[in-house]
């Protein structure tokens, strides 16, 4: 089961990075951040129905895990509670996500999601009782060293430039808060999910189909609430006029792209519910970001995003960390693959690597100046 989490986890960090590529290729094109957020979550959720069509046609019926039973609630009440919770959170990190892909390149802001690892490490220990090493510090430490790489240009103008860099870029910030939010969402994820007990893959499968099922539901519903409220907002002769094309703009210019984003974004979640019952939720979500350096290579050749040398450089050492968060991460036994000596091994070669590949590109990019945007 646990070897099946982790195999999970690899194709939704793909799949998660092709879904940020679907997202932007259709943000580059200024529209209104929350109306694509509702679109893509409307294209996800059509996956769903129609994959609930053909469940119901074999004579499947999806079911939510019996958590009710813990908080003395009905499973139906103690879903949409789920849900609603889920909605703010996720929503709020969406909409920051959107809003960074369009201030930032796309090499620049995806690898600071490397910090939900990070954050996930208090929120593991007190809500999801998991167990943390000595090791995974080590792990967060190679993650911070790898963020402040990506602004390495700065130190010319004092050693504290390139973390001030991260404070000042738009992209950077926001998809540090979104990191934030999202391991909050993950343990809840995971908390929720795993609420009744040990099951069947066929029923843990369901059970993750249900969830996804219903947060791409409540989620496109509060993006059209708030896409609708904010419409309300303009004055009655511009919106009167302006908003049936506000809304269908998207779809008469990048309706591929919409319908990508969103089957990608379907494909993520449903990984992602399932591998966090297999094994724990840190480790799939270090996986899931560790496609950061994909990231970089996608945006090289996707968006035409030139001076990545340090972005990749420090991507490296960023999933250095999740690597080494991954390795040292104890099981339910409270063993790991490797001790502390092997992580601070791991770290020395991603550090000197990051130095010998630092000093050989000292002089490939431009002043940082003209990296951030």
């Amino acid at each position: 089961m646990n070897n099946l989490g982790l195999l999970l986890a690899c194709f939704g960090s793909v799949f998660n990075v092709l879904t940020d590529c679907s997202r932007k290729k259709i943000l580059d094109h200024g529209y209104d951040a929350v109306i694509i957020g509702f679109w893509c979550k409307a294209a996800a959720l059509s996956c769903y129905l129609i994959a609930l069509g053909v469940l119901l046609f074999l004579g499947i019926r999806p079911e939510l895990p019996p958590v009710g039973a813990a908080l003395h609630l009905s499973p139906k009440t103690a879903f949409l509670i789920y849900l609603v919770i889920n909605a703010l959170l996720e929503g709020t990190a969406i909409l920051l996500n959107y809003r960074a892909l369009q201030v930032s390149p796309l090499s620049f802001c995806v690898p600071f999601m490397a910090l939900t690892p990070v954050f996930l490490l208090p929120i593991g220990k007190f809500f999801l009782h998991e167990q943390i090493s000595s090791g995974m510090i080590v792990g967060v430490f190679l993650v911070v060293t790898g963020s402040l790489v990506i602004n390495r240009q700065l130190v010319a103008n004092g050693w504290l430039e390139p973390a001030k860099a991260i404070l000042r870029e738009k992209g950077s910030r926001y998809m540090i808060i979104v990191a934030m939010l999202l391991a909050c969402t993950a343990a809840i994820d995971k908390w929720f999910v795993t609420g009744g007990g040990d099951a069947e893959l066929g029923a843990r499968v369901l059970r993750s189909f249900s969830l996804s099922l219903g947060k791409s539901m409540m989620l496109g519903l509060f993006f059209l609430l708030l896409a609708s409220w904010r419409l309300s907002r303009k004055p009655r002769e511009e919106s009167q006029k302006g908003a049936a094309s506000v809304w269908t703009a998207a779809w008469r210019d990048v309706p591929g792209w919409i319908l990508l984003a969103g089957l990608f974004e379907a494909t993520v979640l449903i990984l992602q519910m399932v591998a966090v019952q297999l094994t724990v939720a840190a480790i799939v979500i270090s996986i899931k970001r560790s496609g950061i350096l994909l990231a970089c290579v996608l945006g090289w050749f996707m968006f035409k995003e030139r001076g990545i040398t340090d972005r990749v450089i420090g991507s490296f050492v960023m999933i250095s960390g999740v690597v080494v968060f991954f390795l040292t991460k104890p099981d339910a036994h409270g063993s790991c693959l490797i001790g502390f000596s092997g992580a601070v091994g791991v770290a020395a070669l991603a550090l000197a690597g990051m130095s010998l590949a630092l000093y050989l590109t000292r002089n490939w990019n431009k002043p940082a100046e003209c990296q951030i945007r």
